[in-house]
């Protein structure tokens, strides 16, 4: 080796080290891409370097990875080779299917597909419990209660994850919750079946994202007004001929962020655009804090003119958000609040008619969630089954 090669070693590391200081003072770009959900680790002050020595070097690491010139073109000619000679995904939490398709398997996501995930005895009962105190303080107010599941992405299209990959136990969570929360009386909204009867009309699913697209939102939403309509006798039905759906091409979602390729990875996603008049308006926030208390997650409100329609109070994750302009459409005024925490204080300000507490199937766990003294103290005996048909609500089939 010539000895003047380690010397050139450190110069190049020097100047790679350097450039993300030193392209900006040029005029030059520094090859961020802007599409990481995260802030960007900053440089710490050197005077950490006295008052916290133990932190400053991971702090001065985090910095210069995040700052190295060009990281998100090599990460993103990483991400494409991967893919293009190997078809699997460079990114832990990202899994690489059939057909173009991406599921997330973070969060348990990918455990919750293979049946692999304990569910208690105990846990159960408690969920029981939870979810009947809370009915039953509703029900005192003259208050509506729906507990909603909406289904992860593979539970809905298992034919679209990578071959070899089944589920391992012949019952998933929600087929052990769903059973036991309706013997105890509870209105129960189990999503899957509409999401079943959605896909055969069109894809229920966005290939790069998490969630569902337009259309399975619209189809979920519709089976959540029919349960409501159980609860608040003539409540009409939200019909598929309101809308018309369109395709719409449009960067990746989520999932194709992860890998750095949204533009690269693109969506083609089912929207329903309204073709009657347009009820809901954006209404003024109820007189309490938003329980999120983050700029992506605010709360909405809406409001119409049917004063005769119930008033509905959402406690929801992500999936509600795309349902949220289809449900206001068959209330008087409708609240979203992306929580599952329940709140008698906000319920006691909106005073809603029926409240729902929407929650994804990989996060069935939010129904642990204790209700706080007032619901507690309530206790009392069941009130018995709520009206919503013979099946309980399930809301199953497309509407």
């Amino acid at each position: 080796m010539p000895r003047f090669f380690p010397l050139l070693q450190s110069c190049v590391l020097a100047a790679f080290l350097a450039g993300s200081a030193v392209l900006p003072l040029l005029g030059l770009p520094s090859g961020r891409l802007a599409v990481e959900k995260r802030p960007l680790a900053a440089v710490p002050p050197l005077s950490q370097a006295w008052s916290d020595p133990a932190g400053y070097g991971p702090a001065l690491a985090g910095a210069v990875r995040d700052g190295a010139p060009f990281r998100d073109h090599l990460i993103r000619a990483n991400s494409r080779l991967r893919l293009a000679l190997f078809r699997e995904s460079p990114v832990p939490g990202v899994l690489v299917g059939r057909h173009g398709w991406l599921f997330y398997t973070n969060e348990w996501a990918l455990d919750d597909f293979l049946n692999v995930l304990p569910l208690s005895e105990k846990d159960l009962a408690a969920m029981v419990r939870i979810q009947v105190e809370r009915r039953d303080w509703l029900a005192a107010r003259g208050i509506g209660y729906l507990v909603v599941f909406a289904p992860n992405k593979a539970t809905v299209y298992p034919e679209e994850m990578p071959e070899g990959i089944a589920p391992l136990g012949p019952a998933s969570r929600l087929d052990r919750l769903v059973p036991r929360l309706r013997e105890a009386g509870l209105a129960v909204v189990d999503l899957r079946g509409a999401l079943a009867g959605a896909k055969a009309t069109r894809r229920a699913y966005q290939k790069t994202d998490t969630h569902w697209n337009g259309w399975g939102a619209f189809c979920g939403a519709a089976a959540i007004i029919e349960a409501v309509s159980g609860l608040r006798p003539g409540l009409p039905a939200l019909r598929a001929s309101e809308y018309a759906v369109r395709e719409e091409d449009r960067p990746g979602g989520d999932l194709a962020e992860m890998l750095l390729l949204p533009d690269v990875w693109r969506e083609v996603d089912w929207v329903p655009h309204k073709t009657t008049p347009v009820l809901a308006r954006p209404a003024p926030d109820g007189p309490y804090p938003d329980p999120a208390d983050h700029p992506e997650r605010e709360r909405r409100a809406y409001e119409t003119d049917r004063t005769d329609w119930p008033r509905l109070l959402f406690f929801h994750d992500s999936f509600a958000r795309p349902m949220a302009g289809f449900l206001a459409e068959r209330s008087s005024r409708s609240v979203f609040l992306w929580s599952h925490a329940f709140s008698p204080g906000i319920i006691e300000a909106e005073k809603p008619d029926v409240v729902i507490l929407e929650t994804v199937e990989r996060y069935v766990y939010a129904l642990l969630l204790e209700n706080p003294d007032p619901v507690r103290r309530s206790g009392g005996p069941a009130v018995g089954e709520a009206p919503c048909g013979g099946d309980g609500g399930s809301g199953d089939g497309a509407r």
